[in-house]
């Protein structure tokens, strides 16, 4: 980051003569230092901040800890003179004032300024940090500039405030980098930094815009309750532990752009009044970013969450965009993305385009005004889509999955109530976007969950409420109460709704209205099986009405059923015999009377009842699942 020109305070020896004011021009400085430049070949020939010679003298330090000659300031010796460093860092400090002092490339045998106040802005680029770097509590009334420094050992920065810009951009943290409560009243520029270790900004406080992208997180990220106050961009940053940005607040626009999240990554709590983007990586250039000063091309990548993304109680306030994010997509019976209790103010603005939910929940979280493009959700063996909140292997024994738990003293897998609601506002956002193949499936879903329901048994708590209220009878109200709680009786009538009860049917008939084809197999299936079965009860030719009412009178006798009835074994050609049962089948189910055959009295009869009742039953579920199928 370029910064503003004042007078530069560098490591060269110190005289009474050196009377620089902070605000003085290049060409007086350059007069006042004339006799030293003139003797920069012999000394140390670092280049500090704005391209400026170091000049301080050369070091003796042992041989092959330096590349090349240096000063004491420079030099990589572990055992060089820590009294003398401190003693020179503190001129450089006194002489700069409010002005710039230089540290550029300075190697700290230590660095102990915990509490400390620096009022003049600090040039910390490319400096080395041996031992822990402690500035604790430390205050930097100007600029703090580390980028590109690189810190051996443990950062730490708890509470420490930043009134001006602080840049570390492209500095390395070999071990843990601690900024708990820290605060950063203007830029804080983390882009590209690494950090091997554990790291941890719980509790700080961004001002201004804060910038970590490119950044890598190689172990724990810690961001519990931060708050950025400006936009916070984190595109393309790698996380390769866990993530945890809980309780975390955004007040402007929140970037995640093609970012990686190899572990878990928690937002549980976090607050965003603004937008949040979780998108492809997005630039003025598409694909180009530019590194010291030279455009370099790089691939443009989704966001990608490897392991859990823990949305859980997440407030957004405005756009929330998860276009192309790519989150946890390998069957398991783990949650890729959890979407629970998550509050979005403004549904309509919530945007999941070409991305895998087949792993992320979303009980307790109203999804029927979300936009759904190109998603991808979990199948069923029947190949309709269904929520991963319905998988029978998921556990319910974690946090994200404890309300799915059924009540107490219910005998279902798990509550099927929730996920039918899920379930139904699924629906219902496909239905409003004519997008009815979808909304099928999830109107499948919707029925599939009151089906495995378990009745509640509300006619005994009916006859337990009526019966209580009599003191005669307040023996039999507790009987039916225990009846109503029995595990016993409510696993019997599970079942019972299960695989014998009018849900039950309903999907094996027409797949709850979904499928014409099945309803039209059955109704095939039920007028073959009733046309087989009419011979074998008996038929008969149909009756003349008109001439049986004239031959009434004179008739002395009816014959017995069995020597008109036709069977398969008292006819010629039971072949024909089937052929006429087949018409009188499909008859029964036109409500046709004017047939040559009828089915005999009383069990043939009561057979083309029962046919009646099914055939018309199919027939109505075939036009039902044929409007739901074609309706426009």
């Amino acid at each position: 980051m370029a910064l503003p020109y004042q007078s530069i305070y560098c490591a060269r020896p110190y005289t009474p003569s050196d009377k620089i004011h902070p605000n003085m021009s290049d060409t007086e400085e350059d007069k006042q230092t004339g006799n030293h430049e003139a003797e920069g070949d012999q000394g140390c020939p670092i280049e500090m901040y704005a391209g400026r010679r170091c000049g301080w003298p050369i070091y003796n330090a042992p041989p092959g800890i330096d590349k090349t000659r240096v000063c004491l300031m420079h030099s990589h010796d572990p055992n060089k003179d820590d009294a003398a460093f401190r003693v020179e860092f503190e001129r450089i400090l006194k002489a700069a004032g409010e002005g710039l002092a230089d540290f550029t490339g300075f190697v700290f045998p230590s660095a102990n300024y915990g509490g400390r106040k620096f009022g003049a802005r600090c040039v910390f680029q490319h400096a080395t940090f041996t031992q822990d770097a402690m500035f604790g509590g430390a205050t930097f009334t100007q600029g703090a500039y580390f980028y590109g420094a690189t810190f051996t050992q443990a950062a730490y920065f708890y509470g420490a405030r930043f009134t001006q810009d602080a840049n570390f951009s492209g500095a390395t943290f070999t071990k843990g980098a601690h900024f708990p409560n820290a605060t950063f009243s203007q830029a804080a520029n983390f882009t590209g930094v690494r950090f091997t270790q554990d790291v941890d900004f719980s509790g700080a406080r961004f001002g201004q815009d804060a910038y970590f992208n490119w950044a890598t997180f190689t172990q724990v990220a810690d961001f519990n309750w931060a708050v950025f106050t400006q936009v916070a961009d984190f595109t393309r940053a790698t996380f390769t532990q866990v993530a945890d940005f809980s309780r975390a607040t955004f007040t402007r626009d929140a970037d995640f752009s093609g970012a990686r999240f190899c572990r878990d990554a928690y937002f549980n709590w976090a607050v965003f009044t603004h937008n949040v983007y979780f998108n492809l990586t997005r630039g003025v250039r598409a694909g180009i970013r530019y590194q010291n000063g030279l455009a370099e091309r790089f691939p443009l990548i989704a966001t990608i969450f490897e392991q859990k993304a823990d949305f859980r109680d997440v407030t957004f306030s405005e756009r929330a965009e998860f276009r192309q994010t790519q989150f946890r997509e390998d069957g398991a019976a783990e949650p890729g993305s959890v979407f629970s209790l998550a509050r979005f103010a403004k549904p309509k603005l919530v945007v999941f385009y070409d991305t895998y939910l087949g792993q992320a929940l979303f009980h307790n979280c109203d999804v029927s005004e979300f936009r759904f493009t190109n998603v991808r959700w979990r199948q069923r063996d029947n190949g309709k889509r269904m929520v991963f909140d319905e998988e029978e292997q998921l556990k319910l024994d974690r946090a994200e999955t404890v309300a799915l738990l059924p009540e107490t003293g219910n005998p279902d897998k798990r509550n099927y109530s929730l996920i039918a609601e899920l379930y139904q506002q699924l629906k219902k956002n496909y239905d409003d976007k004519r997008d009815y193949w979808t909304a099928g499936d999830f109107h499948y879903g919707e029925m599939e969950m009151k089906r495995l329901a378990c009745p509640r048994l509300t006619w005994l708590a009916w006859l337990e409420a009526k019966l209580s209220g009599r003191p005669r009878l307040r023996k039999l109200a507790e009987w039916c109460g225990k009846l109503r709680s029995n595990p016993w009786l409510l696993s019997k009538v599970r079942w019972w709704h299960q695989w014998l009860g009018l849900a039950a049917w309903y999907r094996r008939f027409s797949s709850y209205g979904e499928s014409w084809g099945k309803s039209l197999l059955w109704l095939f299936a039920v007028l073959v099986i009733f046309a087989a079965l009419y011979p074998l009860l008996g038929l008969r030719p149909a009756e003349d009405k008109s001439s049986a009412a004239k031959t009434a009178s004179v008739q002395v006798q009816t014959p017995s059923p069995h020597e008109t009835d036709l069977r398969y074994w008292n006819y010629e050609r039971p072949g024909r015999l089937f052929c006429h049962s087949v018409m009188i089948s499909l008859g029964v189910a036109a409500f046709q009377r004017d047939l040559a055959y009828e089915p005999s009295y009383p069990w043939g009869r009561l057979l083309a009842l029962l046919e009646l009742l099914l055939t018309s039953t199919l027939i109505a579920l075939f036009l039902l699942a044929v409007r739901r199928q074609f309706r426009r």
